[in-house]
């Protein structure tokens, strides 16, 4: 859907148009130029005006040149390559420049190839269509281009490689070195060169002016590919593959069809759909557009980025909307069940509720009445062994008077006593105090049945946050050396 596109071969005579999308096109006609041409041609792109199109010229009018020039990148490669096209091509319109390869020695410079349509008057009414249907117009690119994909298709090895191809009663001879465009020249039709022998001899011409160049080599042997749909080419190969200059191969419609994977059929019927076609799903690497042209496209690609990244965003939202929704269907499902489950076990209780005797008191007191049978069952607590321990410490510290005695049972062999007492006389040293204090309990510590002994409180509280009190009236009271401990006693 987005590489639909239509391909425009332009010559100054005419224009075709090509519908092309991966793996299906539709010839949809030549034009003339005239006025009924232009008005047929401006109906077929008003049906068409959504698509991006690419126009391939053919004409005599093309200049190309090779030139080396300094590898820069970015702004500077821009107005490198800009001020060198003015600079060669002077005022012409339709330029462009593209770097073919870099250099491996020296400075390691990038080589460009650039072309220009010197007389390009014959393209204005076609492209004013085109403007006033506001099309977005991606590229124009010289034939010669499309015969560059077009043995890209039919795989040739052949470094030094001729294309006679003859198209619209025209001989066009295309030079590339290692499958990249060098040199074309179209020789028009009102020449002799319509005949079979003079292609031969345009096609030694042009080796020679290769030669002279120094475009080819000179010991180089040139491999010519004849393309020639109506096979007025044929007669040619037998001449040329007599001189050891060249080797010559035929390209039959059976061949071309199969590398471009379309029916030889419609290639027999539209050989002009060869190079369209070859060139319709690349990139256009030699662009003659100037800049304006190439606006409506731009907006093109920014609306169709738009409508993509916005379809992708619906298809995110649509999933994860479709995923939440599912999620929580199988929640209410697993709720549903479980409700169902829980009533099924509430009715299957209530039945066994309902077999259940009679009886006398509720399930609560019968709990109470559980427990405390559970109470009486257990061995009673020996008091005696209790206390013993703490009477025995007492008995060794007469200085210390209870003044409360709390037990707790724990039901697990041990009992929890909480002790209150004080000092029986208190001069008002408090180190003094807590010296009888710290040695009643560490005799209850080590007094056998003890299992652990806690001091709750103290006469002087020796933690670091406590605030310091005190009286300096020099009165003293047995009150103040109080104290609480926690005893936990083995019975």
């Amino acid at each position: 859907m987005f590489n639909h596109r239509l391909i425009l071969l332009a010559t100054p005579r005419q224009i075709g148009v090509l519908d092309w999308r991966p793996g299906q096109m539709h010839w949809l006609g030549e034009f003339a130029a005239d006025t009924a041409g232009l008005a047929a041609f401006r109906q077929i792109v008003v049906k068409h005006a959504q698509l991006p199109v690419l126009l391939v010229a053919d004409t005599v009018d093309e200049d190309y040149r090779s030139e080396i020039l300094p590898h820069v990148q970015g702004h500077a490669r821009a107005e490198l390559l800009a001020r060198k096209l003015k600079q060669v091509f002077r005022n012409a319109r339709f330029t462009g420049a593209w770097r073919q390869a870099r250099e491996t020695t020296g400075r390691r410079d990038d080589r460009y190839l650039l072309a220009a349509l010197a007389d390009a008057d014959w393209l204005t009414p076609w492209l004013s269509v085109l403007h006033r249907e506001r099309v977005p117009l991606y590229g124009i690119t010289p034939l010669a281009m499309a015969c560059q994909q077009l043995l890209s298709k039919l795989r040739v090895q052949a470094p030094h490689t001729l294309l006679a191809y003859r198209l619209n009663n025209s001989l066009r001879l295309s030079y590339y070195h290692n499958g990249l465009l060098r040199f074309s020249r179209l020789i028009g039709s009102d020449t002799p060169t319509q005949l079979p022998g003079n292609a031969a001899d345009e096609i030694a011409k042009t080796q020679l002016y290769l030669a002279g160049q120094r475009i080819l080599p000179r010991e180089a042997r040139l491999h010519v590919l004849l393309l020639d749909p109506s096979g007025q080419l044929d007669n040619a190969q037998a001449p040329l593959n007599a001189d050891p200059a060249f080797s010559t191969r035929l390209i039959d419609i059976p061949s071309l069809a199969r590398a471009l994977r379309i029916p030889d059929d419609f290639l027999a019927a539209t050989p002009e759909v060869a190079p369209l076609a070859a060139i319709a799903g690349e990139a256009v690497q030699l662009n003659l557009a100037p800049p304006e042209l190439l606006q409506r496209h731009t907006e093109f690609r920014w609306r169709r980025g738009l409508n993509l990244a916005a379809g992708i965003v619906a298809a995110i939202g649509l999933t994860l909307t479709a995923t939440y929704w599912l999620h929580a269907q199988e929640l209410r499902d697993q709720a549903l069940q479980i409700q169902s489950e829980v009533q099924r076990g509430d009715a299957r209780h209530a039945a066994i509720v309902r077999d259940f005797p009679v009886l006398a008191t509720r399930p609560d007191q019968l709990g109470l009445t559980l427990a405390l049978a559970t109470q009486l069952d257990r061995a009673p607590l020996d008091v005696n062994a209790l206390f013993m321990p703490l009477g025995q410490a007492l008995s060794a510290h007469p200085e210390v008077v209870v003044k409360a005695l709390t037990l707790q049972d724990t039901a697990d062999g041990t009992a929890d006593i909480t002790l209150e007492a004080r000092l029986s006389d208190f001069d008002g040293n408090y180190r003094a105090a807590m010296s009888r204090i710290d040695r009643f309990v560490a005799r209850l510590a080590a007094t056998p049945g003890v299992a652990s002994v806690e001091r709750l409180t103290s006469p002087v509280d020796t933690a670091p946050t406590a605030t310091l009190t005190g009286k300096t009236t020099g009165e003293t009271n047995p009150e103040e050396t109080r104290f609480s401990l926690s005893l936990q006693v083995r019975t």
